[in-house]
């Protein structure tokens, strides 16, 4: 260890000892039978510049990735943080592997280049106005470049040849300047014909077609937008924020809680036993995106909130957004009412088919069900119930401990899996987490801010039906698939690009956000640009089309048990003993619009739900004015 932290605090690139040891060791287990993945083997053994460091504890099982650093300036024992990005030399790595009894004795440090790539997201210069967001990397390209002059000149002048030169030769034998037409020239002569007309322009027109279609074919395929996974933004250090992190995710089991039908009449007691999780399909593992605010109890400060504090605050996004929507209240939401008697945790997470999670394949068994608010109620869960296992810290959570007040937040298409994640945590005490506050943010619900609709009654089965048996019907279904992708998918997807991606791409989102802010004057670059980062990631396109076809293929009713449609689902969560369900909403909102006859009806029939509106604001007022959503909220929570 000494040997180590003299070559990092000189800079140079003399090998330590201790990490050929590691490497040694490592190669010693993988002979034993254990395994180790290409990137811990590969980052073993590299020069010792000081760099950041991850420690993977568990290298023969499931290993659990760390961070270590150390507390204050030159003094305190290092800690370790899971999925954390750090900045720390080699030294301060190998003297954790080699002296904590914290660690398991296969635990190792990443080191060298794959590590240092890792520090290229503190030097990034994070946007004035948003201290956690981060530009998109000079080197991604997230809308069509232009295709050079000189190959669109090439182009055209091609396109005129292909048209054809026998057309082009009776075009200007045509033309009243030709050689012949001069020779015979006579005053009372028309200058222009009419058929020199219609064949100039017939030239013109089909040139121009083609020209296009040359020059949209060119840019596709050499001047494409750029396309990255998450998992390599992670590597290179260059994910989206400052608070974001990515990793596989085993969501939850969750299944929507039904009522029963008998004798042409509804049962109106909720089947609780519904929750059970062998009635629910086991979810898939995901690679999740999702960004993390921690206050820690030394760090809190004393606010005018005296109501009710949250160990845990977890935050859905909306259709078309990401978890990068809700970056702006984030840090203060956690600070005004995160617990000031231990750490509070903020966290949210990008919903299957948006943002920089994984797009599963919607074709494969159950994959449209992976798009579902079930599922994404079970990724918010799995992230929650980690938290809770290692407490923020890397440190393992005692049994004994009481459950959590989690506060659950849903944004127009989130609230749905808001409402179903708070009624999952009510009714599992095994998560140790009470949902004490519930807020809609512009709900988008059927039948209660939304005209009421047969989609989602059905039970919870596949969205994609069951598969074809038989030879002949798995031919026919593979059939379908290839000509679905080929005729419907890919123009879907070409067309989806060019939108949103197209030359003038920059201004999509600007000119689409002006139409559900209340106050186009209050959108900001930054605002825009939380929109497009996502728009780099690699297959977005797809993943909404999965997103959509799930929706759109939700299974009708055909059994006497059927799921709670979003109106009872609410009247559920209402009901729950020590939850208090808030719905905000701007005045100005024309997407969901609640003011009005709806917010009656919403007063009328949901006696125990708040309502608050906040004027002037549209369908995002938590991004639009910060501080006005949040003392709206305080309000709110006050009355």
């Amino acid at each position: 260890t000494t040997t180590a932290a003299a070559a990092a605090t000189a800079g140079t690139k003399t090998p330590i000892p201790a990490m050929a040891a590691h490497r040694n060791g490592l190669e010693a287990r993988r002979r034993r039978g254990k395994s180790a993945t290409t990137r811990e083997v590969g980052a073993v053994g590299r020069s010792a510049t000081p760099s950041p460091c991850r420690v993977v504890v568990g290298g023969g099982g499931a290993p659990r990735t760390y961070c270590a650093f150390a507390t204050g300036q030159g003094s305190g024992a290092p800690l370790l943080h899971r999925r954390r990005f750090c900045s720390v030399t080699a030294a301060t790595c190998l003297s954790l592997t080699s002296a904590s009894s914290s660690l398991a004795d296969d635990s190792f440090c990443l080191t060298g280049d794959q590590a240092s790539q890792q520090t290229q997201q503190r030097k990034r210069m994070a946007r004035a106005d948003e201290p956690n967001l981060f530009e998109i990397p000079p080197d991604l390209h997230p809308t069509y470049r232009s295709v050079p002059t000189l190959l669109r000149a090439g182009i055209a002048v091609a396109s005129a040849l292909v048209v054809g030169r026998s057309a082009l030769s009776r075009l200007l034998s045509s033309s009243p300047f030709s050689f012949r037409s001069l020779l015979h020239f006579r005053p009372s002569r028309k200058l222009v014909s009419p058929s020199f007309i219609r064949g100039a322009l017939s030239f013109l027109l089909r040139t121009a077609l083609l020209s296009t279609i040359a020059n949209l074919a060119v840019q596709e395929a050499a001047y494409p937008p750029s396309r990255v996974t998450t998992g390599a933004l992670a590597e290179r250090g260059e994910l989206p924020s400052s608070l974001s992190q990515y990793a596989v995710v085993q969501p939850l089991a969750v299944c929507s809680p039904v009522i029963e039908t008998g004798a042409g009449e509804t049962v109106s007691r909720v089947m609780t036993s519904s929750w059970s999780e062998g009635n629910a399909t086991k979810p898939k593992p995901i690679g999740v995106h999702s960004i993390r605010y921690a206050k820690l109890k030394q760090d809190a400060a004393a606010t005018n909130w005296t109501g009710r504090k949250y160990d845990k605050i977890y935050l859905h996004h909306g259709f078309g957004a990401s978890s990068l929507s809700w970056l702006p209240v984030l840090p203060p939401l956690v600070e005004r009412l995160g617990n000031p008697r231990g750490q509070s945790l903020g966290l949210a997470h990008d919903a299957p088919g948006f943002g920089f999670t994984d797009r599963p394949d919607g074709d494969a068994d159950g994959g449209l069900e992976q798009y579902g608010s079930a599922n994404n109620a079970g990724i918010a869960l799995a992230l929650l119930e980690e938290e809770s296992e290692t407490d923020g810290e890397g440190d393992a959570v005692k049994s004994d401990r009481g459950a959590k007040s989690v506060a659950i937040f849903g944004h127009s298409m989130g609230s749905k899996a808001a409402l179903l994640m708070a009624l999952q945590c009510a009714s599992q005490p095994r998560l140790r987490l009470t949902p004490n506050l519930v807020v809609l943010v512009a709900p988008a619900l059927d039948g209660v801010t939304l005209p009421s609709s047969s989609r989602g009654r059905g039970p919870s089965r596949s969205a994609g039906g069951e598969r074809p048996k038989g030879w002949i019907g798995r031919v026919a279904h593979r059939a379908w698939i290839a000509w679905r992708k080929a005729f419907l998918d890919y123009p879907l997807r070409y067309g989806l690009r060019r939108l949103v991606n197209g030359s003038g791409g920059g201004d999509f989102w600007r000119r689409g956000l002006s139409l559900v802010w209340g106050d186009p004057a209050r959108l900001s670059d930054s605002d825009a640009l939380r929109f497009r980062w996502p728009s780099v990631g690699e297959g977005w396109e797809q993943g909404l089309i999965n997103f959509a076809r799930s929706m759109l293929l939700s299974l009708p009713k055909t059994s006497d048990r059927v799921e709670l449609d979003d109106r009872l689902l609410l009247k559920e969560v209402a009901n729950l003993e020590d939850t208090r369900v808030v719905i905000i909403f701007g005045s100005k909102d024309g997407v969901v619009r609640i003011e009005g006859p709806v917010a009656e009806k919403l007063r009328g029939e949901y006696p125990g739900v708040k309502l608050a509106r906040i004027e002037g604001m549209g369908h995002d007022p938590f991004e639009e004015d910060v501080d006005g959503f949040l003392t709206e909220l305080e309000k709110a929570l006050e009355d």
